[in-house]
């Protein structure tokens, strides 16, 4: 319940006590006759019951039907909770002995129960009234009433009722598993709580008059809950309802415990087989958190069907994004992570809310990583990038080879240089889905492999493929199908070529660099296709064409500034 509508409880309790002053003087004076109200007498802790009818009274102020009762206390001074059982929607309002308002508490419209507090002292009593919301409210009711024992221990799901002692009091509570524990303490107004243990230290915010609300995400061990009075309050960004009324300084502490594994949250720790929903707002991403005791296969999935997600993991020298690996808009993040400590973000690309979810798997690493030494024809590394240092490789070519070096990562978006022999090629995303790949034709010799990042950082596979040079060296001239060149390409420079059919048929023709954004243009015999990047050639081209008998011209030309060695292939 928000400020303003205790403010109109408050208000619409002091119309409600001038009905009753009135009802009083229609009535006549009760036996105790220091009493404003005449009302039946219960003693504490026995249970309330009335009813209310047609002939019930008015309140004066909405027309709704009320009953009043006199709660008085007893020589044991025990604590209380009353629930009221009632088949409409209520207010319990509570007045001290003089007619001063202690405060009220409604029936949710989920079905809550309004709940009232007691520990009234002895020789004295509290006027609770109970009120119909509507004027259609009629029937019978019970306050139901439990006795609250003494405690020091807080047990989840259990409501502890207490009262401040000397200022202050404490529980404590133990969890055997890990688990995201709510706190919520009701009741009185101006107090404080705190939750302490093994690196755990946190406040409770107040989200409405008399309520206490504290989330944390805690590992198995002991700790301690804090009761006092609040020096200034801790005023949350959101509000709450609360359905609960007490009188006397009394107080309800509920600890609802949660397992991590599933549910709804926003935060806290990530583990094996973790099924998570969570809201995220405009702004800020959500954040959770990884421990890993060993090296781990770790696999994350996101996915939402209100924004275009992004998931990002850092920490211990790692740095991972993925925007749409999975599928659609979803994310993935498949990586292999050390032992230590890392931060697990959600956010939107496009900045818009909404529900997501997100998964996560674990599995034991038992492979190694190689971040340099020799790599060989035929053989695949996996390696990790972490930005600092190099990861260099030594490739040796014995004889003049066609040579296709390949590195993946769903990690970062990676990029090889390639240098040696007068050979100098850079690639980024000629393997397709940023992945890079260097095709050239090598002389024999040793050869340097550098393993770079144009962002991110994380885990990568390296893979080298020879065979011997069939094709040929040309920059231009005739050229037949089933036929593979070389060509190399010059600044602002074209290949040129001819092709000769000799009989009707289908031929596919590709062009491929590791260092030149490919465009190839087919002409002659009134065909003129023209192609640019091609479906899993990366930045190559790629024209499939049934021709006639006939010679045909093939230009290729580079899409940018691009220089160096362009392979071209007439498959038949």
């Amino acid at each position: 319940m928000d400020t303003q509508g205790i403010r109109t409880l408050s208000a619409s309790s002091g119309r409600l006590l001038a009905g009753l002053v009135g009802l009083t003087l229609l009535a006549g004076c009760s036996d105790d006759e220091t009493r404003f109200v005449s009302a039946p007498e219960v003693k504490a802790g026995n249970s309330i019951e009335g009813e209310l009818t047609s002939t019930s009274p008015v309140n004066l102020d909405s027309g709704t039907r009320y009953s009043a009762h006199w709660l008085c206390g007893s020589a044991d001074a025990k604590r209380y909770r009353y629930t009221l059982e009632a088949p409409f929607a209520a207010t319990l309002t509570a007045f001290d002995d003089e007619g001063h308002w202690l405060g009220a508490a409604e029936s949710g419209p989920g079905g809550e129960s309004a709940l009232l507090l007691s520990a009234p002292e002895a020789q004295r009593c509290n006027l609770v009234v109970v009120n119909g919301s509507s004027g259609g409210a009629f029937g019978p009711y019970t306050l139901a009433a439990e006795a609250a024992d003494e405690a020091d221990t807080l047990t989840p799901d259990q409501p502890l009722i207490g009262q401040l002692k000397d200022g202050g009091a404490e529980y404590s509570l133990s969890l055997d598993a890990p688990a995201h524990l709510n706190l919520a303490l009701s009741g009185a107004e101006g107090l404080d709580m705190r939750l302490l243990g093994e690196d755990v230290s946190q406040r409770a915010e107040s989200c409405a008059p008399g309520e206490l609300r504290l989330d944390a995400y805690l590992e198995p061990g002991d700790y301690r809950v804090q009761l006092g009075q609040a020096p200034k309050p801790n005023v949350a960004a959101t509000e709450c309802a609360s359905h609960l009324l007490s009188t006397g300084g009394v107080y309800q502490l509920l600890a609802s415990q949660r397992d991590l594994s599933e549910g709804r949250r926003n935060g806290g720790p990530l583990r094996d087989g973790d099924r998570i929903t969570g809201n995220l707002e405009a702004g800020a991403p959500n954040a959770y958190a990884l421990h890993l005791d060993a090296p781990s296969e770790v696999v994350l999935d996101l996915g939402s069907a209100d924004f275009d997600t992004v998931l990002r993991v850092t920490g211990d020298g790692t740095d991972v994004s993925n925007d749409d690996t999975g599928s659609g808009t979803d994310s993935r993040v498949q990586t292999v992570l050390m032992a230590g400590d890392y931060r697990v973000e959600v956010s939107s690309y496009d900045g818009n809310p909404g529900e997501y979810r997100l998964e996560m798997r674990r599995g034991e690493f038992d492979g190694e990583f190689r971040n340099d030494g020799a790599i060989a024809a035929g053989e695949e590394v996996r390696g990790q990038y972490i930005g600092v240092g190099e990861n260099r490789y030594r490739f040796t070519v014995e004889e003049t080879a066609e040579v296709n070096l390949a590195l993946d990562s769903l990690d970062f978006d990676p990029m090889l240089h390639l240098q040696g022999n007068g050979v100098d090629i850079s690639d980024d995303d000629s393997g397709g889905d940023r992945n890079s790949l260097i095709n050239a034709v090598l002389e024999p010799g040793d050869y340097t492999l550098e393993v770079q990042s144009y962002s991110g950082s994380g885990v990568y596979t390296l893979s080298a493929e020879s065979s011997p040079f069939e094709g040929r060296m040309s920059d231009g001239g005739e050229i037949a199908p089933g036929e593979t060149v070389f060509g190399r390409l010059t600044p602002g420079g074209r290949l040129s070529y001819r092709l000769v059919v000799d009989e009707s048929r289908e031929v596919t023709l590709e062009s491929t660099s590791s260092a030149v954004d490919t465009v190839m243009q087919l002409t002659g015999k009134g065909v003129d296709e023209q192609n640019d990047d091609a479906p899993d050639l990366g930045l190559g081209s790629r024209i499939t064409k049934r021709l006639e008998p006939g010679s045909y011209d093939i230009d290729i030309r580079g899409f940018g500034s691009g220089v160096g060695m362009v392979r071209l292939s007439i498959g038949e």
